[in-house]
């Protein structure tokens, strides 16, 4: 793009419409990632394996070669378009070349080494998880410039992008295409592979038009950050979000090198019940970080800490009673994805510890983030991904999957824990407010009696979402000052 002109700058979304815009993508997000762990599940624990397998390498090496530009972007880019002369052309072309340069290189070796990695992660299936690699290489780079490119419209002033291309449009298409192959009777590996990767590949078309559209590739002359400044705050986030993302699928990977991809099959199903509230809390913070980040930038410190809190009692309100289901009705929900699963399914109970914690903490690591110290969270995040590894190791070959549960419970406890305490000792930020307190105790009055009162079956099942929703639904509308949602 050679024009010189620049749109005017996106006027920043209510930190309220940007929430309920985040919520909806997340709960498509987290109906169509059910849909598709039940749909390639129910063949047996070897398909289910060799998806999971693949698919977190591929998610791992796709966020890892993002290097950490989908905040950089957003923290950089109101300094680059609230200047007399905006240039967010220059900003993009600083953080999108290293980007395109290491996700090809990734996306090769994975090509051209899929069938010693198949060998290294899997047991018999090891063929067929090389195939499934080569086919899902492409998606490396596009996963990575899809992540670059959103985080790049957020830093533009609008969650929409996001929404729409990340959590609404690739699921949606993962799903059709695999229910569709599913009435078809073509479920094989090969097939689940193209149904899954090609959206990847559709939706960083759709982040490019995006950033396109708001005029990002706009602007000319000298930029308003230099690239020694961007990288410095980048890279210690590039490598903390590999860390995170690492930390979020590697057990997936360990325990089919340990036990075998029948067993990675069961275990990432199963947890992905568990690890769901993870697309409530990172649309969340997609939703509030342009506007904490312009709060802390003009040095707004109230505004900022107000922002957080809220953020925090909505964390809360949306994620704990939707974990407490999972805790307590295990056996249903892992009946869901096949019969098979449902002797280990009281591993989800373990996990949900984790997630529990998570929660209760609140975005505190964006906090720190926007905050400018990502050398901080890098640390917290590689000693949680090495706590988690080193416990796998030891706990899955005494307690099998259930030891990995417990190890990635106690890994996230600690990084969400230390995080809070950096985030309170050198900014007085914390997410224990009122906005979180009303919510943990809405969520737990609302969810907790009925879980207990009702068997762990369908039944229950039923009856637990049912009246636990409609409790809380009406706790938010009723305590909705006391939530703080209009922040």
């Amino acid at each position: 793009m050679t024009a010189t002109a620049v749109r005017p700058p996106v006027k920043n979304q209510s930190s309220i419409f940007a929430s309920g815009l985040a919520m909806l993508g997340a709960a498509v997000t987290l109906i169509a990632t059910f849909g598709i762990a039940r749909l390639v599940s129910q063949d047996g624990q070897e398909i289910a394996g060799i998806f999971f397998l693949t698919t977190a390498i591929v998610s791992v090496a796709g966020t890892g070669s993002s290097l950490g530009t989908q905040l950089a972007l957003v923290y950089f880019m109101p300094r680059a378009m609230e200047q007399e002369q905006p240039n967010p052309r220059n900003l993009l072309y600083v953080a999108l070349r290293p980007v395109v340069l290491v996700s090809v290189v990734l996306a090769i070796l994975t090509f051209t080494f899929a069938y010693p990695i198949g060998d290294l992660i899997s047991d018999g299936r090891a063929r067929d998880v090389g195939d499934v690699l080569r086919i899902l290489a492409p998606a490396i780079p596009a996963w990575a410039l899809s992540n670059a490119l959103l985080g790049a419209t957020r830093g533009l002033g609008t969650v929409t992008p996001t929404v729409v291309v990340q959590q609404v449009g690739r699921p949606l298409l993962q799903i059709l295409g695999l229910v569709g192959l599913a009435i078809a009777g073509e479920l094989t590996p090969i097939a689940i592979a193209i149904a899954w990767g090609a959206p990847v590949i559709i939706a960083a078309l759709g982040a490019l038009g995006a950033v396109v559209y708001l005029g990002g590739f706009a602007g000319n002359g000298p930029g308003h950050v230099s690239s020694g400044e961007f990288w410095r705050y980048a890279r210690p986030n590039a490598l903390s979000t590999s860390l995170q993302i690492a930390h979020e699928r590697i057990d997936v990977v360990i325990i089919g090198a340990l036990l075998g991809s029948g067993p990675a099959g069961i275990y990432g199903a199963l947890t992905r019940y568990a690890t769901a509230g993870n697309f409530i809390a990172y649309a969340l913070t997609q939703a509030i970080s342009p506007n904490l980040r312009r709060a802390i930038n003009a040095g707004r410190d109230v505004e900022a800490k107000r922002l957080f809190h809220a953020a925090s009692g909505w964390m809360v309100i949306t994620n704990l009673p939707y974990l407490l289901i999972v805790a307590t009705k295990f056996e249903p929900l892992a009946r869901l994805f096949n019969a098979e699963f449902v002797a280990e399914s009281d591993l989800l109970t373990l996990v949900v510890v984790g997630m529990i914690v998570s929660a209760l903490c609140g975005p505190v690591e964006l906090h720190l983030l926007m905050r400018g110290h990502s050398t901080t969270t890098l640390l917290t995040t590689a000693f949680s991904l090495f706590v988690d590894v080193a416990l796998v190791f030891i706990l899955a070959d005494w307690l099998g999957i259930k030891g990995a549960a417990i190890a990635w419970a106690i890994s996230l406890s600690a990084k969400n824990l230390i995080n809070t305490y950096f985030s309170h000792r050198r900014h007085g930020v914390s997410s224990y407010s009122r906005p979180a307190t009303v919510a943990t105790a809405g969520a737990v009055l609302a969810v907790l009696p009925i879980a207990l009162l009702t068997p762990n079956d369908f039944t229950g099942l039923v009856i637990t979402t049912i009246v636990g929703g409609a409790f809380t639904l009406g706790f938010i509308w009723l305590n909705r000052g006391r939530l703080d949602l209009a922040a």
